[in-house]
């Protein structure tokens, strides 16, 4: 199958090239259909509608005659284009300045945020080129903050740098076995503020378990402490009574002369000490036990009366 795909023809050898016909360039047709997409997306006039960046055409292409169709020896070419919805003419032609595309008629271009920004720092450089071409001061100034960004963005770099050989000496194992220690270190931290929260717990239980022990022995105290032994009766009257809470016993000789009746408060002691001395019996040293066996025995044995 060679013999069907033949890439060099054959010339005879009286071939002359300079007898083949040539035809003129302004013979050439310049309008001729091209098969292009939008460059930009643009909004029908007509219709309104959205005809959005790279959709494709059967344009007419052209060259733009007069002073304006060159730029710099570049030639500039004209576009027609249909709307997609109501059929409408609109043309675009070329930009070689900004090198760009430019809406000519029957469209209108949509906003394009990146054009604006160039747009605007295109005029902030233009005026600081004319602030500063009358004024040495705000030539100074600005480089002045010209050469402090520089510095802050090499300072920035520096920092960018370090950290990333920094990260590029890290290890994995390593990383997980810091992760790992760090997150033993905080179980068994969590474990022993638990163990000293049940041992303050375990404590306060303690004391008040002690706590309430101890104002139970103190109520038991005071209920005892009220039933005193009663204090020896005098002959001499009925008002040097007992001191405890049971009854006070009368002395044997004074029994006739006046009722003995016992103290019922819990202090009678000044008055039965008094007692004591005029008889000249001895104190007794369990005198303020509420069971006391010589109280008791006391009070059995007939007293001795002094005059």
């Amino acid at each position: 199958m060679g013999e069907r795909k033949v890439l060099n023809k054959y010339f005879p050898p009286d071939f002359d090239p300079s007898k083949i016909p040539r035809t003129k360039k302004a013979d050439i047709n310049p309008n001729f259909v091209v098969r292009m997409m939008l460059p930009m997306t643009v909004r029908c006039n007509t219709c309104g509608e959205y005809m959005y960046k790279g959709k494709k055409f059967n344009s007419r292409k052209e060259n733009v005659d007069g002073p304006d169709g060159e730029y710099l020896g570049i030639q500039i070419f004209r576009f027609y284009f249909k709307c997609s919805a109501c059929s409408a003419e609109f043309t675009i032609k070329t930009d070689p300045q900004n090198m760009d595309y430019a809406v000519e008629h029957g469209a209108r271009r949509n906003f394009e945020a990146y054009r604006e920004e160039e747009q605007q720092r295109e005029a902030i450089k233009k005026a600081r080129e004319d602030s500063e071409k009358d004024d040495k001061m705000a030539a100074l100034e600005n480089k002045t903050k010209d050469s402090k960004m520089e510095m802050e963005i090499l300072d920035g770099l520096d920092e960018i740098r370090t950290l990333n050989n920094r990260n590029a000496r890290v290890e994995i194992d390593a990383v997980i076995a810091s992760h790992r220690q760090v997150t033993a270190s905080a179980a068994a931290a969590a474990a022993s503020r638990s163990t000293l929260d049940d041992d303050e717990e375990d404590e306060a239980a303690v004391q008040g378990a002690f706590a309430a022990q101890r104002v139970k022995r103190l109520r038991d105290d005071e209920g005892g402490g009220g039933g005193g032994g009663g204090g020896a009766g005098s002959s001499f009257g009925g008002s040097l009574g007992g001191g405890g809470g049971g009854g006070g016993a009368s002395s044997a000789l004074g029994a006739g002369k006046a009722p003995m009746g016992g103290g019922g408060g819990g202090g009678g002691g000044g008055e039965a000490a008094a007692a004591a001395k005029r008889s000249k019996a001895p104190a007794c040293p369990c005198a303020r036990k509420p069971a006391c066996p010589c109280a008791s025995s006391a009070s059995s044995a007939p007293g001795k009366v002094s005059g």
